[in-house]
């Protein structure tokens, strides 16, 4: 691969870090019952932490197996781009579930859309640094939400 294998390697390592927040923010949050809306946040940190660590090490086997990097970034962007398809349909769904508003802010937008051009971008370019910022974007969304979940924390001792 043409591109330090550290990037990879870190959005890995990243991803792996943002899903494992999930469990800090339990920790945070000893008493008393979980909202949806923050139920609904906490699978998203968790599922889209796993994923985009997956994406972020597929690179390597894949360039192997096809033999060239463009060839292999391009199949994940493709891959990236059903996936994050795959994705918004389910959180659209899960929100259409959850009784209390799950407001989509413009920074959820912004996120989503510059994922999916992104993401495009490296199923038709094939380029290291489309896929990298790719990666990035990815790895915002998540980030977004534990944001969210912990603006909705509260201390033991806080009533209002």
């Amino acid at each position: 691969m043409t591109t330090d294998v550290g990037f990879l390697y870190s959005m890995t390592a990243v991803s792996m870090s943002v899903a494992s927040i999930a469990g800090l923010v339990v920790a945070f949050r000893r008493t008393g019952a979980w909202a949806e809306h923050d139920l609904y946040r906490l699978r998203q940190i968790v599922e889209w932490g796993f994923g985009n660590a997956i994406l972020a090490l597929a690179a390597f086997p894949l360039v192997g197996l096809v033999g060239s990097e463009t060839g292999a970034l391009r199949i994940l962007g493709l891959v990236a781009l059903a996936y994050l398809f795959v994705n918004l349909m389910t959180l659209f769904r899960r929100r259409a579930h959850v009784r209390a508003s799950v407001p989509v802010t413009p920074w959820v937008i912004t996120v989503d859309i510059a994922a999916i051009m992104l993401t495009t971008s490296v199923a038709i370019l094939g380029t290291m640094t489309a896929w990298e910022l790719a990666l990035l974007a990815l790895v915002l969304r998540p980030m977004i939400a534990f944001l969210w979940v912990l603006a909705t924390l509260r201390s033991e001792g806080d009533v209002s």
